[in-house]
Parts: C-alpha cells; structure tokens; sequence
C-alpha cells in the first residue's frame, strides 16, 4: 500500500511540473496592422465583368486589422479581424464614357484558426504556416451613370450578407524586443458556403445590389433581366504586415 500511495504521489507532481512548465511556454501577444488585399478568381475583373455579371470585377485594396495569438509549444492559436474596402469603376458600353459604373464592396472579416511555428536556433526569425475560417459580412454601394439596358442613373446600397469562407497563409515573426513584426501572406476563400442568388428575380438591377454569388434560377442567354450565368467566388490575397505586442 505505501508503494501505491508513493507512486500515486509521484504521478501527481509529475502532472504538475508538466502543467507548470506548459503553462510557461504560453504566451499571449495582441496587435495592428496594414495590408494588401488582390482579388482573385471571379472577385477580380473589370467593370465590363461587373455589368455583365461575370464577375465581381473588383480592383484590390488596403485592408487594417487587428490579431491576437495564443501560444503553446508548437502551436498557436490565432484569431484576426480586418476590414478591406474594394472598388471598380470605369465605362460599360465601348468607348461611350457617359455610361459608366461605380461600386465598392466593404468586407469585414474574422478569422480564426491555428498556426503551426518553426523555431530556428539563435535566429529572432520564426517562420509559421496558418490554417482558419473565416466570417465574413459583405456591404457596398452601387452606382450607375447613364448605363443601357433601362438602369436608372442613381446610386443604390448593396444589401448586406454574410458568407462563410477558408484559408490558409504562412508567415514569418521577426523578434525586436518587445516587438514583434508579423509579415503574412494569406488566401481567403470568402463565399465557400452560404452561395445565394437573391432578389425579386424580375428587375437587372437585382444582379448588383445583391451579393447574388449563385446562378440566377432564371437566366437565360437572351435575356438582359437575368445575367448571372453561374455561382461565382469571393476570394483574395491578402499580404499583411503587423506590429505584435506580448502580453
């Protein structure tokens, strides 16, 4: 029995000297930064693309965020919100400049996910591959000049939705002190479920102000009302730098 008791006894200081010694790899660090956003896919294109429902037709755009990572061992945890504001704008008919469109997508994004670190010996240079999934709430606004096809000339909001993406990115830390610079490069897949055509399904304009990333059940080849031919993908590159604090 007293040999039990000793190894009982043993086995519990061992849990918590491992306990202890994890807990002291945790580590927190929180921060901000910029980056660039290039669409990809059906998100990129031209306003021609745009107005004849293609695709998005989006330019790229400057994207701020915040992130924050937990540390444990080898592996981290990372949860990130950012903001990306995308635009197109130029003609719709050839060479006839007085009909035109103008449209913006705003996307704000969380993220969350684990990361997978690589120490180098002596180096402050940590390099790491991420996974995540994302939510992501799209809005923008829309606006036509003089545009064909019986569209009025206004500006009209895009109706807000929300999609549910995936991604994955790597990235290198590199230690300044109390600073850590975070430099990554990530691809978002932001529609991968959720795909919707919306809308009263007998009006044009209902091909823009919707998000409308899956077919229009009515489309037909010969029919300016119903353009959207097929499901279309929302997806970017996102290079990022940001300036990481330890908790």
């Amino acid at each position: 029995m007293r040999n039990l008791n000793l190894l009982f006894i043993s086995v519990i200081l061992l849990v918590v000297s491992f306990s202890i010694q994890s807990y002291s790899q945790v580590t927190v660090q929180v921060g901000a930064g910029i980056g660039y956003s290039v669409p990809t896919g059906d998100f990129g294109g031209d306003p021609v693309d745009f107005y004849n429902g293609t695709k998005y037709g989006m330019d790229p755009g400057f994207n701020f965020h915040a992130k924050a990572r937990l540390g444990l061992l080898f592996i981290n945890a990372f949860g990130e919100i950012g903001y990306t504001s995308f635009s197109t704008e130029g003609g719709v008919a050839g060479n006839d400049l007085t009909k035109t469109i103008k449209a913006t997508d705003n996307i704000l994004s969380i993220k969350l996910g684990p990361e997978l670190k690589f120490s180098i010996p002596l180096s402050p240079i940590s390099p790491y591959v991420d996974a995540f999934v994302s939510i992501n709430s799209i809005s923008g606004k829309v606006e036509f000049k003089g545009a064909p096809n019986g569209l009025p000339s206004s500006e009209q909001d895009l109706n807000s939705a929300t999609r549910v993406g995936l991604g994955a990115g790597a990235g290198v830390l590199f230690s300044l002190g109390v600073i850590n610079l975070d430099l990554n490069i990530q691809y978002n897949a932001m529609n991968v479920f959720g795909k919707e055509f919306s809308g009263t399904k007998d009006n044009r304009l209902d091909s823009y102000i919707y998000v409308n990333d899956d077919k229009d059940p009515l489309y037909n080849a010969n029919d300016d009302k119903h353009i959207i031919s097929d499901s279309r993908g929302i997806s970017a590159l996102e290079i990022k730098l940001t300036a990481m604090f330890g908790l």
